[in-house]
């Protein structure tokens, strides 16, 4: 008895990245170090690239007169909502804020969506709800984030280790510290004075 087989079709190549060039590849760990947990946007690349020290970008920025830290500047002042680097996500981080007062660590979220559900849920329980008894192991993955964005917070202001790495991720990511915590610091610098914010 002869048996009937059927070929399964041939699988289609998984087509690789190539890699880049150093300063290429430079860009695109630093794009991703300033997008953060966010997906990279045109502005992360267009700042990684100006800032490429011995690119090609930079040196084409720099003969243009375009300084890094006034497209840094320009990317702080302007929205991306209405564009498409636009997120949902962004969006509601971009009104959230980290502050400590009466031996309290506040984070506050003012997005509706948060708001919404927030309101829902303490209407529901009749007040706040607590992390105690069964509800504790509900709190536990929001305690891990929130201690998990504070030490990289506590990373991004310390002062830079000591040295010089040629590695490429590494080079990349203590640039981005650098930014990071200046861009961090500025942005401290130009908020109102606490609880005039609305």
């Amino acid at each position: 008895m002869a048996r009937l087989s059927i070929a399964s079709p041939p699988e289609a190549p998984v087509p690789q990245r190539k890699k880049g060039t150093t300063a290429a590849e430079e860009v695109v760990s630093a794009a991703e170090a300033l997008a953060g947990g966010s997906p990279v946007g045109s502005h992360h690349l267009l700042e990684a690239l100006v800032r490429a020290e011995g690119s090609m970008a930079a040196r084409v920025f720099a003969e243009l007169g375009v300084d890094a830290e006034a497209v840094a500047a320009k990317i702080d002042e302007l929205d991306p909502e209405g564009t498409t680097d636009a997120t949902p996500e962004e969006t509601a981080a971009r009104r959230m804020e980290l502050r400590v007062a009466d031996q309290e660590v506040h984070l506050v979220f003012r997005d509706e969506n948060t708001l919404d559900l927030a309101t829902k849920v303490t209407a529901l329980a009749g007040g706040p709800i607590v992390g105690t008894g069964p509800v504790s192991g509900t709190f536990v993955p929001l305690w891990q984030s929130t201690n998990e964005m504070l030490l990289n917070f506590l990373r991004t202001m310390q002062p830079e280790p000591e040295g010089e790495t040629k590695d490429v991720l590494n080079k990349a990511s203590l640039m981005m510290r650098r930014v990071l915590r200046d861009r961090l610091l500025r942005r401290l610098r130009d908020l109102p004075p606490e609880g005039t914010q609305g």
